[in-house]
Formats: C-alpha cells, structure tokens, sequence
C-alpha cells in the first residue's frame, strides 16, 4: 500500500505538470503491475487486475483534468485516491 501511495503522489505530480489523463494513469498502473509481477502473482488475475486499475485510474485523473480548479477538484483528488489506494 505504501508504493500505491507513493505512486499515486508522483501521478498527481506529474498530473500537476502535464494535464491529461493518460500519463498519470500509466505512471500509477505500470510500477505496480510490474510490482505484482515480480512478487508472482498469477498473469491472469494480474491482467485483469491492471485493466480495471487503469480504467479506474484513467478515469480519476481524467476527472482531475476536466475539474481542475475548486473544491471539486480537492473532492475528487481525496476520494478518488482513496479509492484507487485502498480498494483497487
């Protein structure tokens, strides 16, 4: 959980930097899929798992990018980086 976290602070960063969705996205996706690799994960479930996180996480900084300005924008960055750390 502590590499998700780490990871999803360098997304919004990067985020931050460059406002689109996809690089994030990839940025958060990408070292935990190869995290779940490495410590063997099966490639089925690691899969599909990384096609939900990254719909998921497409989708969260896709909001990020469209309300990027407010309190929904601190609403959306708090809520959906609860989601993505704890329940994906």
């Amino acid at each position: 959980m502590l590499f998700k976290i780490l990871f999803l602070f360098a997304a919004l960063k990067l985020h931050d930097v460059k406002s689109e969705p996809l690089n994030p996205a990839l940025l958060f996706c990408i070292p935990i899929l190869l995290i779940s690799l490495i410590s063997g994960t099966t490639f089925l479930s690691l899969f599909i798992g990384a096609v939900i996180m990254f719909c998921v996480s497409y989708v969260y900084f896709g909001l990020l990018t469209k309300f990027n300005k407010g309190t929904e924008y601190f609403a959306i960055m708090v809520v959906g980086g609860a989601v993505l750390v704890l329940f994906i």
